[in-house]
C-alpha cells in the first residue's frame, strides 16, 4: 500500500469506542495486524531487529506471564527506565497486559530523580536498562554492595537488559530470560489509572499526573481524526519514549493504525537524517531546537546552490508559496521542490511539534517549502495535547485549534486578551 493512501477496510484503524483499555486495544491490534511490521530497531548503520504485530504480541504476552508469576496484576505499578527501543514498548504491553499502571521514568533524569519517582509512585516493579539500575542501586543503597533496598520500601522485582554476565546483576533478573506462560487478558475499565506520568516539572517539583485509559482513548480518537495513520505509514522515534508526545504518537497511535515504529538508538543527526531516507518515514515528532537545526541545515545548503540554481530554486519556491497559500498540496509541493522533499526520504507527511515555543518564522521557513509542520500546545495533565494546526488555513502565528472533544477559554482576559488559559 503506498504511503499516499489510505486503510483498506481489512486494514483499517481499530474501533477504539469498542475497547475500555490499552491493554484491549494493543490485544486487538495484535489480531487484526498481525503479520505487518509494528517495530523496526536500528541504530547508526545497523538494523537491529524487526517485529511484526504477533511476534511483538507473542513477547508481551510471555513477559506478562512472569510478571503475572511474581504476584504482579491489576492495579500494581511497573516503572519503565529505558532508552527508545523495542523492549520499551513490549514492557509498556506487558503491564497493561495484567491491568497495572505504568509509570514511564525520563532516562535522562539524574539516578537520584529517577529513584525519588520511583518511591513517589511507590512502583513495586522496575524494568530498566543494566547501567541505569547500577547508578540507582548506589544512590539506594548506599553502596552496591549493600543489601536491601530501603530507599524503595515498595520495590518486590527488578528486571534489567544488557546485564553482564560477569557482573553482579544487583538483585536483577535479566530482561531476556523474565518469561511465563501467557495469562488472559486483564481487562479494566475506562476510567481505571493507566499511567502516572511524571511533568518535567517547569512549575517546580514534577508532579505524578494520573492518566486513565480513557485519557488516552479519547486523545487517540481526536489525534488520529485529524493525522490518520494506517498500515504503510512510518514513524520516526527520536523523542523519549517516557515523553506524552511520543508515546501517544510513536506508540498507541501507530499500533491501534496497524502503522510502523522505527526507533533509532542514536540521535546524532548524520544518522537521524540518514533515518528519513532509509527507512521511508511519514511522520516524525522534533522539538523546536532540532527543528531549528533542521532549518539551519537546509539554508546552508541553499546558500551552496550555484546562482543559476538558486535561481531556479527560488522562482519554484515561489510557486509553491503561491499555490499552496491557504491550503497544503504535498503532492504538488513534492514535483515543485523534488531534492528537498528527497531529503526527508520523499514519503515524509508531516512533523509534530511541541513542548515550547515555536517561532512563526520558522514555521513559515517549512511550510514555504512543502513540508507541513503541525505545532500543538498540550500539558502532560490534559494527556497530551490540547490544540493542534489543522492547516485549514495554515498560520505560522498560532498553536492551532482545540482538538475534537477539548473546550479551551481565556479566564479574566485583560485589556490585550490576556489571562489563564483554562481548559
Amino acid at each position: 500500500m503506498g504511503i499516499g493512501g489510505s486503510a483498506s477496510t481489512q486494514h483499517k484503524m481499530i474501533d477504539l469506542h469498542l475497547h475500555q483499555s490499552l491493554g484491549s486495544a494493543l490485544n486487538e491490534a495484535v489480531a487484526r495486524f498481525s503479520g505487518l511490521t509494528c517495530l523496526i530497531e536500528a541504530d547508526r548503520e545497523r538494523e537491529n531487529h524487526r517485529l511484526t504485530y504477533q511476534e511483538y504480541g507473542d513477547q508481551v504476552r510471555s513477559l506478562a506471564g512472569y510478571l503475572s508469576s511474581i504476584g504482579f496484576g491489576p492495579g500494581g505499578r511497573a516503572a519503565i527506565v529505558m532508552t527508545n527501543q523495542s523492549k520499551w514498548l513490549i514492557t509498556a504491553g506487558a503491564i497493561f497486559h495484567r491491568g497495572g499502571i505504568l509509570v514511564p521514568v525520563d532516562y535522562k533524569l539524574s539516578p537520584d530523580e529517577q529513584v525519588a519517582i520511583l518511591a513517589h509512585s511507590q512502583a513495586e516493579i522496575l524494568i530498566t536498562e543494566y547501567h541505569f539500575w547500577r547508578a540507582m542501586s548506589v544512590t539506594t543503597r548506599g553502596s552496591a554492595e549493600a543489601p536491601g533496598w530501603p530507599g524503595l520500601p515498595a520495590l518486590k522485582a527488578t528486571i534489567a537488559t544488557d546485564l553482564p554476565q560477569s557482573a553482579d546483576g544487583l538483585g536483577s533478573v535479566p530482561w531476556e530470560e523474565a518469561k511465563g506462560t501467557p495469562p488472559t487478558l486483564v481487562e479494566r475499565s475506562r476510567f481505571d489509572p493507566a499511567c502516572i506520568v511524571y511533568s518535567s516539572g517547569t512549575g517546580g517539583r514534577p508532579k505524578g499526573c494520573v492518566m486513565t485509559h480513557d485519557n488516552y482513548l479519547e486523545q487517540c480518537l481526536a489525534l488520529t481524526s485529524l493525522y490518520p495513520f494506517w498500515p504503510g505509514v512510518r514513524y520516526l522515534s527520536i523523542l523519549p519514549t517516557n515523553h506524552a508526545i511520543d508515546f501517544m504518537v510513536g506508540f498507541i497511535g501507530p499500533f491501534v493504525c496497524g502503522a510502523t515504529v522505527v526507533h533509532l538508538r542514536t540521535l546524532r543527526p548524520e544518522f537521524v537524517r540518514e533515518a528519513f531516507t532509509r527507512f521511508s518515514i511519514t511522520y516524525v515528532a522534533l522539538v523546536p531546537v532540532i527543528l531549528k537545526n533542521l532549518q539551519a541545515g537546509l539554508e546552508q545548503r541553499f546558500a551552496e546552490l550555484t546562482p543559476a540554481r538558486r535561481i531556479v530554486f527560488n522562482l519554484l519556491k515561489w510557486i509553491n508559496v503561491i499555490l499552496t497559500k491557504q491550503r497544503p498540496n504535498l503532492e504538488l509541493s513534492r514535483r515543485l521542490l523534488r531534492p528537498v522533499h528527497q531529503a526527508f526520504g520523499g514519503q515524509l507527511r508531516a512533523i509534530f511539534t511541541g513542548g515550547a515555543f515555536s517561532e512563526p518564522a520558522m514555521l513559515q521557513f517549512f511550510y514555504d517549502l512543502g513540508i507541513q509542520v503541525g505545532n500543538g500546545y498540550g500539558l502532560t495533565e490534559a494527556g497530551t495535547a490540547l490544540t493542534l494546526n489543522d492547516f485549514k488555513p495554515f498560520r505560522s502565528d498560532t498553536v492551532g485549534r482545540p482538538l475534537p472533544g477539548v473546550e479551551v477559554r481565556i479566564d479574566t482576559p485583560d485589556a490585550d486578551g490576556v489571562g489563564q488559559v483554562v481548559v
